[in-house]
């Protein structure tokens, strides 16, 4: 398994064949954004692969040495097989000199439904068994609550920096007026 660098040909094809169906029309930036920030050298797009095509993929922001897990899928049919496992180890080698790799996921207390709650406990659970934490920073993102959890990198934020540190990836790829309506700390909300 590896991780491999997707040029902008290949990420358009992924997000009209795949990318539309893994994440909801409300969760996915237009693909024009994604390739913009390609261009601006803020992104980066990488594909799971076994030698013989693609398993899965994880696309990121990046500010200097830190990242955001932008989108992160693995293929249907490849699922329950350690793929998801295999994507956040050769992330985290990937980016060796990572100060900061966090991502989001779908904080369960929020959930509107049992079977939605059971969904993203067990998105949660899936992270901190491959060795992720909790920085402890909740945000509402695009309306969508979220636990920050840190995958990787070598330091530590306190929670004023983290909050900082997050809203810097946002503001670097989306315009000031849809950031300013979309991003939100949650801390404390219930």
């Amino acid at each position: 398994m590896e991780l491999i660098t997707l040029d902008k040909d290949r990420v358009a094809s992924l997000y009209e064949e795949r990318m539309v169906h893994d994440f909801a029309k409300d969760e996915l930036k237009p693909l024009k954004m994604i390739l913009k920030a390609l261009d601006e050298g803020i992104y980066e797009c990488l594909g799971l692969s076994d030698g013989a095509g693609l398993l899965g993929y994880t696309f990121l922001v990046k500010q200097g040495k830190r990242y955001l897990v932008d989108y992160l899928a693995i293929y249907p049919e490849e699922r329950n097989k350690g793929r998801g496992a295999d994507i956040l180890k050769l992330l985290r080698d990937h980016v060796t000199d990572a100060e900061m790799i966090i991502a989001e996921v779908e904080d369960p207390i929020y959930a509107e439904s049992s079977e939605e709650e059971e969904i993203q406990e067990r998105r949660v659970s899936f992270y901190f068994r491959n060795g992720c934490s909790d920085t402890g920073l909740r945000v509402r993102c695009f309306g969508v609550p979220f636990i920050i959890i840190s995958i990787g990198g070598s330091g530590s934020l306190d929670q004023s920096a983290m909050w900082e540190a997050y809203q810097s990836f946002y503001r670097a790829v989306l315009p000031k007026k849809m950031f300013d309506a979309n991003i939100r700390l949650i801390n404390g909300e219930n």
